[in-house]
């Protein structure tokens, strides 16, 4: 084999071997965005098995859902946020008045803030599950997303989760 042949074959075997290995980096990029797992809120009706609203969500996010109490006749406010491992964490609850199913006993996080009882207390939960009624205001918020839930879903049993999709 000529020199100018070796010449040639080394030059072809560096490209191709940069070119594979550009290949394989390709291919390792579009596998480890693939294999990221995404985390979704949902607001998901159980007996239907039905997604009603589904929005990413990841750590640090928040998000709240408020109504007026049936019996007191007060608003009440409970917010919750997203750990580092896609758990819901209720965080807050703000209300303006105690009783009826609102805790009422004294509480160590507990401040007034414009009117409101704020009681601060962090607490992991696997879902939250409620049913909106038409009688009483009752909503859901979720960065600009906002959901009626007294008019939309009144009388549906609903369950707040985060899911894990692959």
């Amino acid at each position: 084999m000529s020199s100018r042949n070796k010449k040639y074959s080394k030059k072809a075997l560096l490209l191709s071997t940069a070119f594979l290995f550009l290949l394989l980096a390709i291919n390792l990029m579009f596998l480890s965005s693939g294999e990221k797992q995404k985390y979704f809120l949902q607001i998901y009706l159980p007996y239907e098995d039905t997604v009603y609203f589904e929005a990413p969500v990841y750590p640090n996010d928040t998000f709240y859902h408020e109504y007026l109490h049936s019996v007191e006749l007060s608003p009440v406010r409970e917010y919750y946020k997203i750990d580092e491992n896609y758990h819901m964490i209720a965080t807050e609850s703000w209300t303006k008045s105690f009783g009826a199913g609102i805790p009422y006993e004294t509480k160590d996080n507990l401040e007034r803030i414009d009117g409101f009882f704020v009681i601060q207390e962090e607490r992991e939960i696997d879902s939250l599950n409620l049913l909106p009624s038409d009688l009483f205001p009752h909503s859901f918020y979720y960065g600009e997303k906002a959901v009626d839930l007294s008019s939309e879903l009144s009388g549906e049993r609903i369950r707040i989760q985060v899911l894990k999709k692959e």
